[in-house]
């Protein structure tokens, strides 16, 4: 075989590879790309949500950007002191959380986010019945109760489908600091790289059938 063709099998083997990579990781953390390092946010009491928080320190091109999210409390362990206060916390997609938070309800939080009823402190007490950080919760609002009763009996395994809002978690193991959530768009899967990894086995096997006749038929002559 010769380096031509070599080279041509190897391009298909590497870009194959890399873009199932990069749809596990897709998969995985409910479509969002976000950044690895830390960020900075600043929070506010809101009036749809439980906090504003502001975002800083993001490099461009990732699902989150330098501007302000409706934020929720998932940590009751402390307070949160507020703005002029900034905060460095790393982002983790709710779909895919550090492992200290792995056992948290977050389908039942991801649900109730995406079917909230009443005003903000309702949702709130909601998702404190759901994120356990430090024992058990029991809402004092019957419409948290709706909330709380539709997620067990819809919510297992939810996952936010395009157009729904996805928890993003500010992560920090900072004692002095809440862990906290904010709503992120859950944006469109990339048609390309689906139909590619739909196809590919397929165009792989082709496009190698094709190469090993051509090379036949040129050893023939």
């Amino acid at each position: 075989m010769n380096s031509k063709m070599s080279s041509v099998i190897g391009l298909i083997v590497i870009v194959t590879v890399s873009l199932i990579l990069v749809g596990h990781v897709d998969a995985t953390d409910c479509g969002l790309n976000l950044p690895s390092t830390p960020v900075t946010i600043e929070v506010w009491n809101g009036t749809e949500s439980y906090y504003e928080t502001l975002l800083s320190n993001v490099p461009s091109g990732y699902d989150v950007t330098n501007r302000t999210y409706l934020g929720w409390c998932v940590d009751r362990r402390c307070v949160m002191p507020r703005s002029p206060a900034t905060h460095q916390v790393t982002l983790f997609s709710s779909c895919n959380p550090p492992s200290d938070l792995a056992g948290q309800k977050w389908d039942m939080v991801n649900y109730v986010l995406n079917h909230r009823q009443g005003v903000a402190e309702d949702v709130q007490q909601a998702l404190w019945f759901f994120v356990n950080l430090v024992g058990n919760y029991s809402p004092s609002s019957p419409t948290a109760w709706i909330m709380i009763n539709d997620a067990n009996l819809n919510g297992e395994g939810f996952v936010p489908e395009t157009g729904q809002v996805v928890a993003v978690i500010c992560y920090t193991t900072d004692s002095k600091t809440q862990i906290t959530i904010i709503e992120v768009d859950n944006p469109p899967p990339i048609p390309e790289f689906q139909s590619f990894l739909v196809l590919s086995p397929f165009m792989i096997a082709t496009l190698l059938a094709v190469i090993v006749c051509r090379r036949k038929r040129v050893d023939r002559k």
